[in-house]
């Protein structure tokens, strides 16, 4: 049994975030420091692309949703459009290993957190889920990114097709082909506006602090660095609301065209006052969410899915 030889002004300079539930998170960071420092990486590499996907969907607000963008992903205000825009940069080729590697290993530091011991319970069991999803997805942005290293001036798809949008059209309508493939659409809208409402709580609660080590944000005040992860997670919270509610009205006027991601939803509700206010508020959220997440990196922790055992 470990002794915590701990004081009182220990605990006080560390905050109540640093206290460690389980020995086994512990024991982890402690056997491979060197994985922690890498995942940290790839939590940079993800804010960047937040980032990028923020500035893009502030150039539809911009321009008021009226651009075309059905050449390609390239430009939308997506991720895959974000990771695309950064291979059109100079040295854009070199940029994108180095983005895919922070990618990739941001894949892999959620699949150890899906791994970490935890208590078995219902909480658990649905971040372990989340993780899993997350992970998934950041191997095929990675993947994503590889391609465009590899083949310069592409657009990750030879007909243009890999775009966020046309992806969810794509899906929504194979589903709509099975037996009671309407029903699982509309579940599946509602499950994303339940995502949505949990990101909500998060930017509410800002429960995403036990994951950072307040001591070490570097220039940026505590107080800061709090606010721009809130409003982050509020820009994540609408973003995930706008694509749910668009599934779930594919699903009740039984069109898989009105399925949509990111881009296409927010230019198709950036024609009316209520529409651009909502453009912005994914816009300014996600800019900030990414920009916490590069700025919080090097002081990320391992969290366990029951959200006890931490680990810094």
């Amino acid at each position: 049994m470990s002794i915590d030889t701990s004081t009182d002004s220990d605990r006080s300079f560390d905050g109540p975030d640093d206290d460690v539930g389980s020995d086994a998170a512990e024991d982890f960071v402690q056997r491979h420091p060197g994985v922690v420092k890498l995942a940290r990486v790839g939590w940079a590499a993800k804010g960047v692309v937040y980032v990028l996907t923020g500035l893009l969907a502030l150039t539809i607000a911009a321009d008021g949703g009226n651009s075309d963008q059905s050449g390609g992903s390239s430009g939308q205000a997506d991720p895959s459009g974000a990771v695309a825009t950064i291979a059109q940069q100079p040295f854009g080729q070199l940029i994108m290993w180095v983005v895919a590697a922070g990618l990739f290993l941001y894949a892999a530091w959620r699949i150890v957190t899906v791994l970490l011991p935890a208590d078995v319970d219902g909480h658990s069991v649905l971040r372990r889920i989340g993780y899993s999803v997350s992970a998934a997805t950041y191997i095929l942005l990675g993947v994503t990114a590889v391609s465009l290293a590899a083949k310069p001036g592409s657009s990750g798809s030879s007909d243009g097709g890999s775009s966020q949008d046309s992806q969810v059209t794509k899906v929504t309508q194979s589903v709509m082909e099975w037996p009671a493939g309407r029903w699982l659409v509309g579940l599946g809208g509602l499950v994303v506006i339940g995502i949505a409402i949990y990101f909500g709580y998060k930017a509410y609660s800002a429960s995403f602090e036990k994951e950072i080590e307040h001591r070490r944000i570097g220039p940026f005040s505590w107080h800061a660095v709090r606010i721009m992860g809130r409003v982050g997670w509020v820009g994540r919270s609408a973003m995930m609301a706008l694509i749910g509610v668009f599934v779930t009205r594919a699903a009740i006027n039984f069109d898989p065209d009105e399925a949509r991601g990111l881009d296409d939803s927010l230019r198709r509700v950036a024609d009316d006052t209520l529409g651009m206010v909502l453009v912005l508020v994914v816009a300014l959220g996600l800019t900030l969410y990414g920009a916490f997440c590069v700025i919080t990196s090097p002081a990320r922790k391992v969290v366990a899915t029951d959200e006890d055992t931490v680990a810094s």
